[in-house]
């Protein structure tokens, strides 16, 4: 007595797991970008705080801001999308500080994000800000007002996730 799949039955079987895979793979997207998109926003929240905390750590005023090409320095930009970084600020208004042994500059350099995400900063004006400040005594140095970091999937039915810096230096996400 021969045992074993008929060509037939074989042929089912790869059509109904075929049907499966075709049902699963789009909430299975879906996931895949909600939690790269959760991710980015853990980085972002890690990032605020610890620029608050290297602003109190160091007595000075830290920036995390918008980084240019080089990773080195900040940049005019307001298209957070490519990037931020911390770092402590120079006698020069919204320029990075030289590193030193004492002092590395910058703190953090992040890469840009994935394409299918969205990052940007405004104001309690609201206008595109390039820089968010903070001042050793831990609040936010933009004149007492509020930065809102959103961050978005250009997927569809993609939530809007946003993150508040009060005047206070209080980080909330929302």
């Amino acid at each position: 007595m021969h045992r074993g799949f008929t060509l037939i039955e074989l042929l089912i079987v790869i059509a109904i797991g075929a049907i499966l895979a075709t049902i699963a793979a789009p909430s299975l997207r879906d996931t895949l970008n909600n939690m790269q998109q959760s991710s980015a926003l853990g980085l972002v929240i890690s990032d605020l705080n610890q620029a608050r905390g290297e602003a109190i750590k160091r007595n000075l005023r830290v920036l995390m801001c918008v980084r240019n090409a080089a990773g080195t320095d900040c940049s005019a930009g307001t298209d957070w999308r490519v990037g931020w970084l911390v770092c402590g600020e120079s006698a020069v208004a919204n320029q990075c500080a030289l590193s030193t042994a004492d002092n590395p500059n910058p703190v953090i350099v992040r890469p840009a994000l994935a394409t299918n995400l969205t990052f940007g900063a405004t104001d309690a004006v609201p206008a595109a800000i390039a820089v968010i400040r903070f001042n050793p005594n831990s609040s936010q140095g933009a004149g007492g007002g509020a930065a809102t970091l959103t961050l978005a999937g250009t997927w569809s039915g993609a939530t809007a996730r946003t993150v508040v810096v009060q005047g206070s230096g209080n980080i909330s996400k929302q």
